[in-house]
């Protein structure tokens, strides 16, 4: 063997090396990749739980349940004016602000789903019921008011909110049958 045999089998032996450590750094990079988008997804999913368990802390708190419990069971009106009449700011403000507050969070929780900051099924798992039922007795009044105000937009994202549940549970009852079945056995029970 000649030296440039030596030579060439030295060169072959080099690329080899070379070779495999390239292919040594792209599989090191590759799972430092993957490890690295784990940990995200995790942090993710923890930052996700703690803000859902922050809105279900609001969601379960006593005053939130008796804003909740006026809007559903207490307030009753015919049009924008009936409700200005028994629960504007001007005539009760303890009630409009139940009525408010009950908006508001839902419409705060539908921005958080609507920007993916919040998983949707986490919400809507856990409050579908109580979001049907508050948009399908406040509705009315949102309609009405966007009209007199000018302002389309108003709690939008309680509409979004309360549309996504009913594509995910067509057949769970709205909020006025809920309310009818409701009457309907207190009206039995006298």
């Amino acid at each position: 063997m000649n030296w440039v045999d030596e030579l060439l089998i030295l060169q072959t032996i080099g690329l080899g090396v070379a070779a495999i450590s390239v292919v040594i750094g792209v599989t090191s990079w590759i799972q430092t990749n993957r490890h690295a988008q784990m940990t995200r997804d995790r942090e993710l999913e923890t930052r996700q739980a703690q803000l859902f368990m922050q809105l279900y802390s609001l969601y379960d708190s006593r005053d939130f349940l008796e804003d909740y419990g006026n809007v559903a069971w207490v307030f009753e009106y015919k049009d924008l004016a009936d409700w200005m009449k028994k629960y504007g700011p001007k005539t009760n403000i303890a009630a409009y602000s139940s009525w408010i507050r009950v908006g508001r969070f839902f419409d705060g929780a539908g921005i958080l789903v609507k920007k993916n900051l919040i998983d949707m099924n986490l919400i809507i798992e856990q409050m579908r019921e109580v979001i049907l039922y508050s948009w399908d007795k406040m509705e009315p009044w949102v309609i009405e008011e966007r009209k007199m105000l000018g302002h389309p937009q108003l709690w939008e994202n309680f509409e979004y909110l309360a549309s996504e549940v009913r594509k995910r549970f067509p057949k769970l009852p709205h909020g006025r049958a809920v309310d009818r079945t409701i009457k309907e056995w207190e009206k039995k029970e006298q």
